[in-house]
C-alpha cells in the first residue's frame, strides 16, 4: 500500500465518519492485510466504513484482481456504498459477523456477489472488508422454449456419439441410428442377425442369459475399442438394444496418461525439494542473525515454507490429486517439533488416526493454518519457559472436518492481539475464503481451544 493510499484512508474516514484515531489506523492496518491477500483471492476486495448519520458505507480502500479483470471500471474509492444496492454490507455494518456469497449491485450497477467480514476493534464495529466476485446468471430464455425444444429432439439424432441397434426376440436386427450406419456396409443391409455383428466378441447366448440388468463389456472391431452396453427393453417386437461407444481414444490417452502421471509426481518432487531449499536458507539466516525477533520472524516464514511443501511430497509419493490429512498433519506437527527443539518444556501431541481423504490444495490450506496456530502456542502460551502441552486433534463430524488445536498455557484475547497478528488474519481468511468454514475461538481457565471446520474438498475417506 502506498503512503497516498493510506492518506486517502485517513482523510475520508476524518472527514465523514465518527471513528477515533486510533480506530482509522486500525482499518489502514487492515488496508495492509488485505494487499499481502490479494495474490491468493485474486478478486475485488474493498474496505467499507460506515458513514455518519447514515445507512450507507463509504469506499475507502480498494485492492484490484491480480491475474483477473476487475468488475470496475473506475476505483469507487470515495462514493457510497448503499443499503439498497448492498444490504449485506449494511447488515454486517450493523451487525458483525460474517455473510458469504451475497448478491449486491456495484456503483457501476453490476450485479455481484459479495463475501462480506466486520472489522472490528473489541465488541465495536469499525467497518467491513468485503471480497467481490462477478454473479452469473442466465438471461437469455426463449419465448417460444416449447417450439425450440421439438427443434432440438428432431435434430438429437446427428449429434448422438453413440451407435445404437435394436434386435429382436430372435436376435434379429430392426433398426439402426445413422451412427451405426456408418460402422459398415453389411450392417445396414436386411436380415442381418447379432451374431454375425458381435456374436465372436459376446455370443447371443451369453449375452441373452446374462441377468445383470446393467451389463456392458469392452470390445474391439477391426482396429477400434467399443464400450458395448446391452438394454433390455418391455416391447413385443423388440427384446434388447446395444450401444456402442467409440472408447479408441480413451485407451490411447489411458497410456498418455500413465506417463504424465508420472512426469506430474515429478513435479511436486521437484516442487518439494526447491520448498526444502528454501526453508534450508532461512534456516541458515537463522543461525546468522543475533536478532531474537529476526530470529522468531523466521521461523515463522520457514515453516509456512515447509507447510506447503507437505502436501507436495506426500503427492511425489502417490497417484492423483487427494491426500490423506492425517499424514499431511503429521508431518506439519513433526517439523514445528523439529523447529522448537530447544522449547524442551512444551509437550506437542497429535491425534490424528482416523481416515479423512481431501484435495490437494484443500491439505495445503489446512497445513497452512494448523502451522500457524501451533507456532502461535509456542510463541505466546508458555512464557518465561514454563511447562506446557499443546494438542492438535482432527475428527470428522457428519458432513464436516473438525480440526482443534488446544494448549495450557495462559492464553489471550482474540480481540487485543488480531489487529497486530497477520498469523491470525491468515487463519481467518484461509478458513473463510479457501476452505468455505468456520472458526471458534475459546478462551478456557488454563490455555485455548481453537477449532474450525469445514466441507469443501473434502471425501469422507472415499
Amino acid at each position: 500500500m502506498y503512503t497516498t493510499e493510506k492518506t486517502k484512508i485517513v482523510e475520508l474516514c476524518r472527514k465523514h465518519t465518527d471513528l477515533t484515531e486510533r480506530e482509522i489506523e486500525i482499518i489502514v492496518k487492515k488496508a495492509h492485510a488485505l494487499d499481502e491477500l490479494a495474490e491468493i483471492f485474486d478478486c475485488d476486495i474493498f474496505i467499507d466504513v460506515p458513514l455518519t448519520n447514515s445507512t450507507a458505507s463509504l469506499v475507502v480502500y480498494h485492492v484490484f484482481p491480480v491475474t483477473k479483470k476487475s468488475l470496475y471500471k473506475q476505483s469507487p474509492v470515495g462514493q457510497p456504498a448503499l443499503k439498497m444496492n448492498e444490504p449485506g454490507v449494511w447488515k454486517v455494518s450493523r451487525f458483525g459477523g460474517s455473510l458469504k456469497g451475497y448478491k449486491a449491485f456495484t456503483q457501476e450497477n453490476v450485479f455481484i456477489r459479495q463475501n462480506i467480514h466486520a472489522i472490528t476493534d473489541g465488541d465495536k464495529i469499525l467497518g467491513t472488508y468485503i471480497m467481490e466476485r462477478a454473479f452469473h446468471e442466465a438471461t437469455d430464455e426463449g419465448e417460444n422454449a416449447e417450439d425450440d425444444y421439438m427443434t432440438m429432439t428432431a435434430k438429437l439424432n446427428n449429434y448422438i456419439d453413440d451407435a445404437i441397434y435394436f434386435f429382436d426376440n430372435s436376435g434379429k436386427l430392426i433398426f439402426q441410428n445413422d451412427k451405426a450406419d456408418s460402422f459398415s456396409n453389411n450392417i445396414s443391409s436386411e436380415n442381418v442377425y447379432y451374431n454375425e455383428l458381435f456374436g465372436e466378441q459376446v455370443p447371443y447366448e451369453e449375452l441373452i442369459s446374462n441377468e445383470d440388468e446393467n451389463f456392458h463389456t469392452e470390445i474391439q472391431l477391426d482396429d477400434r475399442f467399443y464400450m458395448m452396453k446391452r438394454v433390455l427393453l418391455k416391447d413385443d417386437k423388440l427384446k434388447f438394444a446395444i450401444i456402442l461407444r467409440d472408447i479408441t481414444q480413451l485407451k490411447d490417452k489411458e497410456a498418455e496418461i500413465i506417463s504424465k502421471t508420472e512426469a506430474i509426481r515429478e513435479t511436486h518432487h521437484r516442487i518439494k525439494n526447491n520448498l526444502q531449499t528454501m526453508a534450508s536458507l532461512l534456516r541458515m539466516e537463522r543461525r546468522r542473525t543475533d536478532s531474537i525477533e529476526a530470529k522468531h520472524i523466521l521461523t515463522d516464514n520457514m515453516n509456512r515454507v515447509l507447510s506447503i511443501a507437505a502436501t507436495h511430497d506426500i503427492l511425489a509419493r502417490q497417484l492423483g490429486d487427494k491426500v490423506e490429512l492425517s499424514e499431511v498433519l503429521k508431518f506439519i506437527v513433526n517439523n514445528i517439533y523439529r523447529s522448537y527443539s530447544l522449547m524442551d518444556n512444551i509437550e506437542l501431541t497429535i491425534d490424528a488416526e482416523e481416515s479423512i481423504i481431501v484435495l490437494s490444495e484443500v491439505a495445503t490450506s489446512v497445513s497452512l493454518i494448523v502451522n500457524e496456530l501451533v507456532q502461535n502456542c509456542y510463541t505466546h502460551a508458555f512464557p518465561e519457559h514454563r511447562e506446557g502441552k499443546i494438542n492438535v486433534s482432527m475428527k470428522k463430524e457428519k458432513e464436516e472436518v473438525v480440526i482443534t488445536v488446544t494448549d495450557n498455557g495462559v492464553g489471550f484475547s482474540v480481540h487485543e492481539v488480531e489487529g497486530n497478528s497477520l498469523g491470525l488474519f491468515i487463519v481467518r481468511n484461509y478458513v473463510n475464503e479457501k476452505l468455505k468454514g468456520k472458526i471458534q475461538f475459546n478462551r478456557k481457565k488454563q490455555g485455548m481451544e481453537i477449532s474450525f471446520r469445514f466441507k469443501e474438498g473434502f471425501y469422507n475417506g472415499v
